[in-house]
């Protein structure tokens, strides 16, 4: 008796069936990226039972002695788009979006070695600042920005409405033919030559490239004019977040996640996604052996790792999709941490940097660069971005080890005596690191993997582009229940293109059961009414 008292023992581990799903949900999502947290959390509302898997998912901005590090740009340039609108006010999170919104004005400035704008979104101040540097192109530019507002407002109404993105079957097709019917780009998205007035040197095309290069998860090179008028004009509508990243309005999302019964588990990994009689049915966590079983799975996840996670070989059609994906460009990232002061008079918090127009805006020649507020103890951090073309990269270490005294060397550029006043510069994608100039030490930072260098952002070339250009791998998966809503779905309108994917996994998930459909057509939205 007591404590003596013999028990029945439990199956032993050969006995028991170890892809046996211990728990059940509607919907899992495989990876945290902000539009998949919005699908997950949109889903959650909709009466679904949901799981988020953060799958390694990374903070965007890690610290080193009070100075905030990023690893990527932090400006939002969709805060106005209907996709990114159409989540926040089925979330009910519209206010809290405002309350944490700071719009930049002007959004964006552009330096050349003999010019330097201010682009607003104001027509009449844009078009004064353009006078300034080009008043021999008054007319040009004043119809160039009326055809990119003609073109933006005019794909508002067709990324607006509830439809599926990309359309892939007959009926979704011909209804988002008869949305596009009537864009000044056409069908293709090629239509019409934005620049068809400006001699092809002159550095106004400059100063458009610039701002559109790092906007998109597409090759930049072959940037469509439908592409190109929807990122730009994106770009003079940038906005800072008030506490300076995504990060914020993840956490409002996984909030809703768990307000409606779901589950966040943003430590844990996928080591295998498993499947019976050609669908989704449960993933296997890493390091527990933990089984979660399925009926939809919704991951951002770059496709070829999604294939190598699932245990059933892809479809011939879906390899032969896969085979017109080839990265092109990557996005490097350093930040530099200096002294307030040493920041130049009148440079504004958004800058695109172009060292030589005659040369390939790539690597040290065009950077990004984004200025934090200073802090308490006037100290900012600079982040610079730039994109890498892909036969660098595959030169391996020795490459990306000569890319910080580049970027260096191009911000010395810009900012007099910038060695004087530096306090750290570090990348989380070179392997160098953190060099801290005060101290005159380096320190491995256990913040990013312990100092090793972290995958970079990739740049893709898609053949074929599918609908209006900008469509690249389609939202449902090779398995029935696999929806992908990463930055490879609608990659030419980069983070707007990841929310248009996430309202579409969201819609044909929701279309499953018809008591949820009308319990989500019966819900209060701004959108809606």
């Amino acid at each position: 008796d007591g404590p003596l008292r013999r028990t029945r023992r439990g199956p032993s581990c050969e006995d028991r069936d170890v892809t046996a799903p211990r728990s059940f949900y509607d919907v899992i999502v495989v990876g945290a990226s902000l539009a998949a947290v919005g699908a997950g959390a949109l889903l959650a509302r909709r009466g679904f039972r949901v799981a988020l898997i953060g799958h390694g998912t990374r903070p965007s901005v890690y610290e080193y002695e009070g100075l905030r590090l990023r690893r990527d740009l932090a400006a939002l340039t969709i805060a106005e788009v209907p996709a990114f609108r159409r989540v926040l006010a089925e979330l009910a999170l519209l206010p809290a979006l405002r309350r944490r919104v700071h719009a930049l004005d002007p959004g964006c400035q552009v330096v050349l070695p003999r010019h330097r704008l201010d682009l607003a979104s104001n027509p009449e101040r844009l078009l004064a600042e353009f006078d300034r540097e080009f008043p021999e192109l008054h007319r040009p530019i004043e119809d160039f920005y009326a055809a990119v507002e003609r073109g933006h407002q005019a794909l508002d109404r067709v990324l607006g409405p509830d439809i599926v993105w990309p359309p892939d079957g007959f009926f979704e097709r011909r209804a988002a033919a008869r949305l596009a019917a009537g864009l000044p780009s056409g069908k293709d998205g090629m239509a019409g030559d934005l620049f068809a007035e400006f001699a092809a040197d002159h550095p106004f095309r400059t100063v458009i490239d610039a701002q559109v290069r790092f906007a998109s998860a597409l090759d930049p090179d072959r940037m469509t004019a439908l592409c190109r008028t929807r990122l730009l004009a994106q770009s003079t509508r940038a906005a800072f977040l008030n506490d300076g990243d995504a990060d914020g309005v993840r956490k409002l999302f996984e909030e809703k996640i768990l307000q409606h019964g779901g589950d966040v588990r943003t430590r844990d990994r996928v080591d295998r996604i498993l499947s019976k009689n050609g669908r989704v049915s449960a993933v296997v966590l890493s390091g527990i052996d933990e089984v979660l079983g399925c009926a939809f799975l919704v991951t951002p996840l770059d496709v070829g790792q999604v294939v190598r996670l699932t245990d059933a070989s892809p479809s011939r059609a879906w390899a032969q999709r896969l085979l017109g994906v080839r990265p092109r460009y990557y996005r490097y990232v350093l930040n530099v941490a200096l002294h307030a002061d040493a920041v130049p008079v009148g440079a504004g918090p958004r800058v695109f940097l172009v060292a030589d127009p005659a040369r390939p805006l790539a690597e040290e020649n065009l950077l990004a660069i984004e200025t934090s507020p200073p802090d308490a103890n006037r100290r900012v951090v600079l982040t610079a971005c730039a994109l890498l073309p892909r036969s660098g990269v595959e030169e391996g270490e020795s490459y990306l080890r000569r890319v910080r005294p580049r970027v260096m060397k191009s911000l010395a550029g810009f900012i007099p005596f910038l060695d004087r006043h530096v306090i750290a510069v570090d990348s989380p994608h070179d392997g160098l690191p953190l060099e801290d100039r005060v101290k005159g030490t380096t320190v491995t930072l256990d913040a990013r993997r312990s100092g090793a260098a972290e995958p970079m952002e990739v740049l893709e070339t898609v053949d074929p582009l599918g609908f209006l250009g900008v469509c690249g791998i389609p939202c449902r998966g090779d398995l029935g229940g696999l929806l992908h809503v990463g930055r490879q779905v609608i990659p030419a309108l980069g983070a707007e293109g990841e929310f248009l994917a996430a309202l579409t996994a969201a819609g044909l998930i929701t279309r499953t059961d018809r008591s949820k459909e009308k319990l989500r057509r019966e819900l209060w939205s701004k959108v809606e009414m």
